[in-house]
């Protein structure tokens, strides 16, 4: 399912780039597409994300299933009532919220941005309601619909552009019509699709309002730290795309195209194992089970470190031949190269990305969600001084100072945390994760040099690097595979422990094979 959503949000980020191309008016759908979501998390969404689970399991496990579902029903009523309010707000006055991303530029360019979110603006409401379902869900380990459901949506947003891209030519004004309508629709369609799911897993909701929930309190006190972490998240967002527009027209998209890469291994490897390691974390916590959180702490740790640095590397040698990808219709090389240039920067961030992503839960589990708060306000004042920097300076250093920005937030708050953890629990193994890092680096590197090399070879004796989209995936795919065998093929040689998410992995395709 993971691999479904991620290749049809793939396809939704190349229908982008078909249709808009890395534009103004590229970047106009990347600020009021992302707006809402943003929105969304600043008053809600990183405390239910972080306080929901912990606070769900701990009165199912206390006051049985009945009291699970009337605290999920007065969560979700009053999330939905918050997020209709915001969505009235944000429609009645879109052109001060679009300025929160775009003060450093003329506001008279930002027309196309305020036209598409007065219609993106209701999408806040079905994140908010999508986020709740999403959570029920993997609180009874049932993991398929939460991550099949954005297949739904990347499906509509692709029909979308694909319209677009024929009507334009011919009425640019109805094609954008199609894009202000079709994009909140794709929304509605990920958080309707996990609703069958909650009856099959004996989850019972309904309208419900009561403030004195004790339940309800316990999330707020859990979840209203995180809202520090949120207001930090939207700052530094809001002042990374008003940047890019110093450096470029199309500044905001150059991030939007250079993301879809850089989450793709985090998805796929990562996600996986923070999901499943939360509800365990969770659930060790509830028990009273230290020893097996510190546990978890440090595994989780190590398969993250192990598995994003080798991928962090792949994505710096092969991001100009992944950006060409996108090179069709409206999409240009000039701004590929522009892209490729802040991706390779970008990608030295996923290793710490992961880790941060990964400790929030680690911090939501011990409940002490404040404290994660308080080194990710540290971790934002240091990258938006960057950043702010950078801006002011756009004569001494490029676009790329914005990646080189989420660099330093990862290493100034995962070193933090680190420490934090240590004084909090006391020993319980941090060191240990400095064999998966140098195993990582070590392996990483000799598949990456191997990658580094086919493409030098296949550029010299078979044909530069054109714009052509099917030799970009052909130099891509070759060079890849390659590195991937020769990272992954030399652990599984050396028998490293750290390798066995891949040796279980190939394991159990081997099986599915021979079934067939």
């Amino acid at each position: 399912c993971v691999i479904v959503s991620r290749i049809t949000g793939f396809g939704r980020t190349w229908a982008m780039a078909f249709a808009l191309g890395s534009t103004m008016l590229s970047s106009a759908y990347a600020v009021a597409n992302n707006l809402p979501n943003m929105l969304y998390e600043l008053v809600a969404g990183g405390m239910i994300v972080t306080a929901f689970l912990p606070v769900y399991l701990s009165t199912k496990k206390r006051l049985g299933d009945k009291a699970g579902n009337e605290y999920a029903s007065n969560l979700l009523t009053l999330v939905f009532l918050l997020c209709v309010v915001l969505a009235a707000v944000c429609m009645a006055f879109p052109s001060a919220i679009i300025y929160t991303q775009s003060f450093y530029s003329d506001q008279s360019t930002m027309a196309s941005a305020v036209f598409l979110f007065q219609f993106f603006a209701i999408q806040v409401v079905f994140y908010g309601a999508s986020t709740i379902l999403g959570g029920l869900l993997n609180a009874n380990r049932d993991y398929l619909w939460p991550a099949i459901a954005p297949v739904a949506n990347n499906v509509v947003v692709i029909a979308t552009f694909v319209v677009y891209a024929y009507l334009a030519p011919h009425d640019p004004q109805a094609a954008l019509y199609v894009i202000a309508v079709g994009n909140p629709l794709g929304v509605f369609m990920q958080m309707a699709l996990q609703l069958p799911a909650l009856r099959r897993n004996g989850i019972r909701l309904r309208p419900r309002i009561n403030l004195r929930d004790p339940a309800l309190a316990e999330t707020l006190r859990l979840g209203v730290p995180i809202l520090l972490v949120t207001v930090c998240t939207f700052a530094v967002v809001s002042v990374q795309n008003a940047a890019s527009y110093v450096f470029v027209d199309y500044g905001p998209s150059v991030i939007a195209y250079s993301r879809l890469w850089f989450t793709l291994p985090y998805s796929f490897l990562a996600v996986p194992i923070t999901t499943a390691m939360f509800t365990e974390l969770a659930d060790m916590h509830a028990e009273g089970n230290m020893a097996g959180v510190k546990r978890g702490i440090v595994s989780g740790s190590a398969q993250i470190l192990f598995l994003m640095i080798p991928f962090a590397l792949y994505l710096v040698v092969f991001s100009l031949p992944l950006i060409t990808l996108y090179h069709a219709g409206a999409f240009t090389m000039d701004a590929a190269a522009v892209i490729a240039s802040y991706l390779a920067t970008f990608a030295l961030a996923l290793p710490v990305y992961a880790l941060s992503a990964y400790y929030q839960k680690v911090f939501s589990s011990l409940r002490r969600t404040g404290v994660f708060a308080l080194f990710s306000l540290v971790a934002s004042l240091a990258q938006v001084a960057l950043t702010a920097w950078g801006a002011a300076n756009p004569h001494l250093v490029s676009i790329n100072v914005i990646a080189w920005g989420d660099v330093l937030f990862g290493v100034v708050l995962d070193a933090c945390l680190w420490m934090y953890l240590r004084l909090r629990l006391g020993s319980f193994g941090l060191r240990r994760l400095v064999r998966p890092t140098v195993l990582g680096l070590a392996f990483g590197g000799l598949g990456a040099a191997a990658g580094w090399g086919a493409l030098r070879a296949l550029e010299h004796f078979v044909a530069p690097l054109s714009g052509s989209i099917l030799q970009a995936l052909g130099y891509t795919a070759a060079g890849g595979l390659l590195s991937l065998a020769v990272t992954f093929g030399l652990t599984l040689a050396f028998k490293v422990p750290e390798a066995a998410f891949v040796s279980n992995a190939l394991g159990k395709l081997a099986r599915r094979i021979r079934r067939r």
